[in-house]
């Protein structure tokens, strides 16, 4: 069993494919996601009214008009 390696995940593995993504991997490097390798990330913690983004009202005084894969979510916002 090979060792593992946090610098290049391809390095050490045969065949031509392990070869262009461990040359391949030099250059774009791993995936950006999260806030990095060593550091937390605070939990969510929602707010206690949510404000609507369009007229500032609470968004339990809106109705929300829930979509499909083909059709997308409405917010109706109160007159």
């Amino acid at each position: 069993m090979r060792e593992r390696d946090d610098t290049n995940p391809y390095r050490g593995l045969p065949g031509f494919w392990n070869l262009w993504n461990r040359i391949t991997y030099n250059f774009s490097g791993a995936a950006q996601v999260g806030v990095g390798r060593g550091k937390k990330e605070q939990p969510y913690e929602p707010t206690g009214d949510p404000r609507c983004p369009i007229c500032g009202r609470l968004m339990a005084e809106h109705r929300i008009e829930r979509g499909t894969a083909t059709v997308p979510t409405r917010v109706h916002c109160p007159r």
